[in-house]
């Protein structure tokens, strides 16, 4: 399900017709999640940290319009509700791409996300949900602790589907950190609406217990 935008009566006309035909119209911020509570909160309950982060990055994508928007030919949609594709690690160390869609709570996320990694590791694919533009497009980097991050892209001004990649867990000061990154299309967002993405995850992730 999804509303197309009337341009003309948007008030971020002038802001999407100014980047639209850039050759690289993405940007992109880093900065560290403080993953304490949560960490904990999956201890508690049993459940996978990387699915756990997953369900309430992408429940906070979808509190957040700007992330909804899509470029279709030149209709400018914005999509009701947003799901999740991620990268996943085969045994031989190549990776694929997994499926993964939004739940009512994190319990029945975590329970639908392991059989959905079992599946998607099996079919061991990049062909995942490819025509499909409600989503975002997820990758995790468990290595490395990055404070920075490119993403390798297709220069096409029409790909407007947000990036949003994990590193490696680290400690700091008594908490626990982890890096994370987010690519928007400067045509669909501003840094304003990646801070507010920032700012109400965290505060997710703060009232957890």
């Amino acid at each position: 399900m999804f509303r197309e935008i009337e341009i003309e009566n948007w008030k971020r006309k002038s802001t999407f017709e100014f980047f639209l035909n850039f050759e690289n119209p993405f940007f992109n911020l880093t900065a560290p999640l403080d993953v304490t509570n949560l960490h904990q909160f999956c201890k508690t309950h049993q459940l996978s940290f990387s699915l756990a982060s997953l369900f309430y990055s992408i429940q906070t994508v979808n509190q957040i319009p700007e992330f909804r928007l899509r470029l279709v030919g030149e209709k400018l949609i914005e999509y009701k509700k947003i799901h999740a594709t991620q990268t996943i690690l085969n045994e031989d160390e190549t990776f694929s791409f997994c499926y993964f869609e939004l739940m009512e709570n994190v319990f029945e996320f975590d329970k639908a996300g392991k059989k959905s990694i079992e599946k998607y590791k099996q079919l061991k694919t990049f062909d995942v949900e490819a025509d499909r533009l409600d989503l975002i497009y997820y990758s995790t980097i468990p290595w490395v602790a990055f404070t920075g991050y490119k993403n390798a892209t297709r220069l096409d001004f029409s790909r407007t589907v947000p990036r949003i990649v994990s590193g490696k867990l680290f400690e700091e000061n008594g908490k626990m950190k982890l890096p994370h990154s987010v690519e928007g299309h400067h045509s669909m967002m501003d840094g304003i609406h990646v801070g507010k993405y920032f700012n109400q995850l965290q505060e997710k992730l703060d009232n957890l217990f």
